[in-house]
């Protein structure tokens, strides 16, 4: 058989003998699947040479070989500086947030409590026996505006002296003795009830104490304002004020139905000993401080 590439002539043998051409006659079938075949592989490896081209090739990428390097670091440090001041942001909005809703809430308690303070100005005894335990907070803020008024009292009067100081013996000391009096009322109460096995609620006892304190409130205040006008007056007020507190003390126990016969004691005796134990503690409590500001007043320290 004649090779038609080289036209070498072979034997009976299927490929030339000198370029190793296929000389087995092919079908035109196979033929034109074959051409299908390359016909199609041309384009993908035209593709894919076309995307493996080499840095000697590409002037951009050989002159600038890290361009975008700086540019990805830089995106990403501004990313993380993005990232860091939006929660800055969000943690300052947050705050401001909780720092305002805890400014409302102190100025919407202080409106209920000062049109609280007005209505039961007038008629103290009266709202005290519609009052519940949803007041036992104005109660509360009624006994913390005694003591602090008490001690300012303290503090002017003694401050005018000229003396240096009085800050923990002229408004500290009378500010504890004062809020460890009304919480020593409140435990006398709540004992009593308890001795006479009336079904009470605390806070609504807290409450009705606290409203019936109001007028007190007012007396300081005019203490504190009469001052600097008259001592005597002054301290008028102040008697008034810790005379309110014993008034209010019977006033609270008395409107409860005390039950003489279950009672283990009488119920006259035990009112009596509260007082007495009431009576006792201020005593000794305004007594103590008095002495402590007289001692201050002639110690070679008191005008440190």
């Amino acid at each position: 058989m004649k090779c038609p590439v080289c036209n070498h002539e072979n034997g009976n043998a299927s490929f030339c003998e000198r370029c190793g051409s296929n000389l087995t006659p092919s079908s035109p079938t196979a033929d034109s699947a074959q051409d299908q075949q390359s016909a199609a592989a041309e384009p993908e490896y035209t593709r894919w040479s076309s995307t493996q081209a080499t840095p000697s090739h590409d002037p951009i990428s050989s002159n600038t070989p890290s361009a975008p390097r700086p540019v990805q670091q830089a995106s990403d440090s501004s990313g993380t500086e993005g990232l860091s001041s939006s929660g800055d942001n969000n943690a300052n909005q947050w705050n401001n947030i909780v720092q305002n809703e805890k400014v409302q809430q102190a100025k919407e308690v202080s409106k209920q409590y000062l049109s609280y303070f007005l209505s039961v100005l007038t008629r103290p005894y009266q709202t005290m026996k519609t009052v519940g335990e949803q007041h036992s907070l104005n109660g509360w803020i009624t006994m913390a505006l005694i003591a602090v008024l008490s001690s300012t009292y303290f503090l002017i009067t003694f401050g005018r002296m000229e003396m240096n100081g009085l800050f923990i013996g002229g408004f500290i000391r009378p500010l504890l003795f004062t809020a460890i009096s009304l919480i020593v009322a409140i435990a006398l109460m709540y004992a009593i009830l308890k001795i006479e096995k009336i079904t009470f609620r605390p806070k609504t006892l807290v409450a009705q104490f606290g409203t019936l304190l109001v007028p007190a409130v007012a007396s300081l205040v005019l203490a504190n304002l009469f001052i600097v006008i008259s001592y005597s007056i002054a301290i008028f007020f102040l008697v008034v004020s810790y005379l309110i507190i014993f008034v209010s003390l019977n006033t609270v126990l008395f409107q409860y139905p005390l039950n003489r016969t279950k009672a283990a004691i009488d119920s006259m005796y035990s009112v009596l000993i509260a007082n007495v134990v009431l009576f006792y503690i201020l005593y000794r409590l305004l007594a103590t401080m008095i002495i402590g500001l007289i001692s201050l007043m002639f110690s070679p320290y008191g005008r440190m």
